[in-house]
Protein backbone atom coordinates (compact mmCIF):
# COMPACT_ATOMS: atom_id res chain seq x y z
CA UNK A 1 0.00 0.00 0.00
CA UNK A 2 1.42 3.34 -0.99
CA UNK A 3 1.44 6.39 1.25
CA UNK A 4 -1.94 8.13 1.31
CA UNK A 5 -2.82 11.52 2.69
CA UNK A 6 -5.75 12.05 5.07
CA UNK A 7 -8.18 12.95 2.28
CA UNK A 8 -7.33 9.80 0.33
CA UNK A 9 -7.76 7.67 3.45
CA UNK A 10 -11.17 9.25 4.13
CA UNK A 11 -12.26 8.60 0.55
CA UNK A 12 -11.14 4.97 0.81
CA UNK A 13 -13.02 4.52 4.08
CA UNK A 14 -16.16 6.07 2.55
CA UNK A 15 -15.86 3.62 -0.34
CA UNK A 16 -15.61 0.68 2.08
CA UNK A 17 -18.63 1.90 4.04
CA UNK A 18 -20.72 2.38 0.92
CA UNK A 19 -20.20 -1.28 -0.03
CA UNK A 20 -20.16 -2.88 3.41
CA UNK A 21 -22.69 -5.34 4.73
CA UNK A 22 -24.58 -4.76 7.98
CA UNK A 23 -22.29 -6.98 10.05
CA UNK A 24 -19.21 -5.01 9.05
CA UNK A 25 -20.99 -1.71 9.69
CA UNK A 26 -21.88 -2.87 13.19
CA UNK A 27 -18.25 -3.83 13.81
CA UNK A 28 -17.07 -0.44 12.62
CA UNK A 29 -19.66 1.34 14.73
CA UNK A 30 -18.54 -0.64 17.76
CA UNK A 31 -14.93 0.40 17.14
CA UNK A 32 -15.93 4.05 16.83
CA UNK A 33 -17.98 3.91 20.02
CA UNK A 34 -15.05 2.25 21.79
CA UNK A 35 -12.72 5.02 20.63
CA UNK A 36 -15.18 7.66 21.84
CA UNK A 37 -15.50 5.91 25.18
CA UNK A 38 -11.75 5.64 25.56
CA UNK A 39 -11.28 9.37 24.96
CA UNK A 40 -14.09 10.15 27.38
CA UNK A 41 -12.65 7.70 29.91
CA UNK A 42 -9.73 9.96 30.80
CA UNK A 43 -12.02 12.98 31.32
CA UNK A 44 -14.67 11.16 33.35
CA UNK A 45 -15.56 11.92 36.95
CA UNK A 46 -15.69 9.20 39.60
CA UNK A 47 -19.51 9.21 39.44
CA UNK A 48 -19.42 8.78 35.65
CA UNK A 49 -16.98 5.90 36.02
CA UNK A 50 -19.26 4.20 38.56
CA UNK A 51 -22.24 4.62 36.21
CA UNK A 52 -20.29 3.09 33.35
CA UNK A 53 -19.13 0.18 35.49
CA UNK A 54 -22.68 -0.56 36.62
CA UNK A 55 -23.93 -0.37 33.02
CA UNK A 56 -21.19 -2.78 31.89
CA UNK A 57 -22.00 -5.25 34.65
CA UNK A 58 -25.69 -5.10 33.73
CA UNK A 59 -24.83 -5.87 30.09
CA UNK A 60 -22.80 -8.90 31.15
CA UNK A 61 -25.62 -10.10 33.40
CA UNK A 62 -28.03 -9.77 30.45
CA UNK A 63 -25.70 -11.87 28.30
CA UNK A 64 -24.74 -9.01 25.99
CA UNK A 65 -21.20 -10.19 25.47
CA UNK A 66 -19.03 -11.54 22.68
CA UNK A 67 -15.92 -13.60 22.98
CA UNK A 68 -12.77 -12.96 20.98
CA UNK A 69 -13.28 -16.10 18.88
CA UNK A 70 -16.68 -14.87 17.62
CA UNK A 71 -15.19 -11.48 16.84
CA UNK A 72 -12.29 -13.01 14.91
CA UNK A 73 -14.69 -15.25 12.99
CA UNK A 74 -16.80 -12.23 12.01
CA UNK A 75 -13.73 -10.38 10.75
CA UNK A 76 -12.52 -13.41 8.77
CA UNK A 77 -15.97 -13.90 7.28
CA UNK A 78 -16.21 -10.24 6.33
CA UNK A 79 -12.83 -10.39 4.63
CA UNK A 80 -13.94 -13.41 2.60
CA UNK A 81 -17.34 -11.98 1.66
CA UNK A 82 -16.69 -8.27 1.28
CA UNK A 83 -17.80 -6.62 -1.91
CA UNK A 84 -14.72 -4.43 -2.20
CA UNK A 85 -11.85 -5.69 -4.31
Amino acid sequence: MSFMNALQIKEEIHNFINHADERFLRLMYSMIESERSEKDFYNATNDEMMTRAKKSLKSVEEGKTRNIHEFKEDIASWKENRAIQ
